[in-house]
């Protein structure tokens, strides 16, 4: 009798450790699998997300991007780091939740520093048009210091071809970071007349071109029309423009400025 009592009480001892060891593998939740869309721009260096030394994605220097990548998260969170491809320093980290499964992270990458909460500035008024200035060229004789904007809102008559410009505006002292936010009404164009916002780029605290002595500029017929347009921004919309000039070779300066609009990223 006092066998089987010792026998039951073992049994007992034994379903008692199992239940409690199976409600504690209960508690630990388990890996959940996030889809993570990663986009926005990088200046000059490729980047890669990585989360313990795994490389996760691959984000492409000197262009926008768009990337997924599945990440499993064991715990409520993950830590994620991005460093430049090649090097092992992390730059930034962020957390992955578990829930929501899709996720996006919105990043730009200035060359120096990660800006993964970059927001665009809404215009007050939606007839308005609303924009951010930045300069980056690789240009060998670009002076390589901050820059000013000039604004002019320029109507062309489209018979005659008499222009006239008027300024409206300026942003000084722009480096490598988008400059103060620009808020303007948004120009109307008639069969009669053409409307345009353009601008003009110097050296900060200069008139000068924001070039070093040297450069060749024969490409340029006439300076009173090296200048860029604004037309990207839609009404009620704002846009990030990155500006770099024209260059015909690596001395010579072209004509004109290129502008992309990357806002669409950051929407």
């Amino acid at each position: 009798m006092k066998s089987i009592c010792r026998l039951l009480i073992y049994i007992l001892a034994i379903t008692l450790f199992t239940t409690a060891c199976n409600k504690k593998e209960l508690a630990i939740p388990p890996t959940a699998v996030v889809k993570m869309t990663f986009q926005g721009y990088s200046f000059d260096d490729t980047l890669e997300v990585v989360k313990n030394n795994e490389v996760l994605a691959t984000l492409r220097a000197n262009s926008s991007f768009s990337v997924i990548a599945l990440i499993a998260v064991k715990n409520d969170k993950e830590e994620v780091g991005l460093r430049k491809k090649g090097t092992t320093a992390i730059l930034s980290t962020f957390e992955v939740n578990r829930v929501p499964f899709e996720q996006q992270k919105k990043i730009f990458f200035d060359g120096k520093t990660v800006n993964d909460k970059m927001e665009l500035t809404p215009v007050s008024n939606p007839a308005n048009v609303g924009f951010r200035l930045l300069f980056k060229t690789d240009f060998p004789y670009f002076y390589g210091g901050p820059v000013d904007f000039v604004i002019w809102e320029q109507t062309v008559d489209n018979n005659t071809y008499e222009y006239t410009n008027k300024k409206i505006t300026e942003v000084k002292n722009v480096g490598n970071a988008f400059g103060d936010f620009v808020e303007l009404p948004r120009l109307i164009s008639t069969d009669q007349v053409s409307k345009n916002y353009i601008f003009r780029v110097y050296k900060a605290g200069t008139t000068e071109l924001p070039y070093k002595e040297g450069v060749d500029l024969s490409a340029i017929p006439d300076f009173e029309f090296y200048y860029g347009i604004i037309d990207a921004a839609k009404a009620g919309q704002s846009a990030l423009l990155m500006v770099g000039p024209y260059y015909y070779s690596d001395t010579m300066l072209g004509e004109g400025f290129r502008v992309e609009d990357i806002a669409y990223f950051f929407r």
